[in-house]
Order: structure tokens, then C-alpha cells, then sequence
């Protein structure tokens, strides 16, 4: 019992010390922003996101830290998870992400020169695709 409550104490510790988020105030248009919001000069950068849902149960989440970005994510289907994530600020990213069916997982890691204009187009029904770039 003591072991019990001595972990609940600790862990509840780290959530009070959390970065508290008004998520009444997120939306489509400035999450990325909130989400890099350690960046000093936010004016010299350029970030354009698109995601387009039809279906039920899908989630796209997008990580970008490019100073130029213009991306695309488009699933059509039910139950399709796309995850984007750029930790590379010196490259433009214009990837684009096109999911037609049901049950699909993309995961794209990274950015360099060879995928900066990467395109993947996926049209058939339970398939995973990870991407790497390093």
C-alpha cells in the first residue's frame, strides 16, 4: 500500500509541473505555432498544413519544424492514422500524403533533400508504411 500511494504521489508530481496548454483557444490554424512556441523570430517562418478527413475514426498528426513548409495529408476511408514528423528547421518540406480505403497507418520520420517533395499514394485497405529519412 505504501509503495502504491508513493508512486501516485510521484507521478501526480510531474503533472502539476506540466506546461499547461488553454486548449479552448487551439485550432487548426495555429497549432503548429503553439506547438513551436520556444521559436524567438516567428516571422521567418512559412508553415502551410493541410488535412483532409472523410471517413470515420482516422487521426493525422503533423511535427514540423521546417522554416518552409506547404503539406498535405488527405484520407479518405475509415480507421487511417498518419503521423508526420520534421525535426530538420534547415530544409523546406512539401510532402504530401494521399490514403484512399480503410486501416492504413503511415509514419514518415525526418526530412533531407531526397524527400522534401515526397509524395505517397496508398490505395488499398490494411497497410502500414514507415518512412525514414536521416
Amino acid at each position: 500500500m505504501k509503495n502504491t500511494l508513493l508512486i501516485l504521489t510521484i507521478l501526480c508530481s510531474f503533472l502539476m509541473g506540466a506546461q499547461s496548454i488553454d486548449f479552448k483557444n487551439i485550432s487548426s490554424l495555429n497549432v503548429l505555432n503553439i506547438i513551436d512556441a520556444p521559436r524567438t523570430n516567428v516571422s521567418e517562418f512559412s508553415t502551410k498544413a493541410s488535412v483532409t478527413q472523410i471517413g470515420n475514426n482516422n487521426n493525422a498528426m503533423i511535427y514540423d519544424k521546417s522554416k518552409r513548409s506547404d503539406l498535405m495529408i488527405r484520407q479518405t476511408g475509415d480507421f487511417n492514422t498518419t503521423l508526420m514528423t520534421n525535426t530538420n528547421p534547415h530544409l523546406e518540406n512539401k510532402q504530401k500524403v494521399n490514403v484512399e480505403g480503410n486501416n492504413n497507418y503511415i509514419d514518415v520520420t525526418g526530412n533531407n533533400s531526397n524527400s522534401k517533395e515526397m509524395q505517397i499514394n496508398l490505395k488499398t485497405n490494411d497497410k502500414m508504411i514507415f518512412v525514414r529519412h536521416y
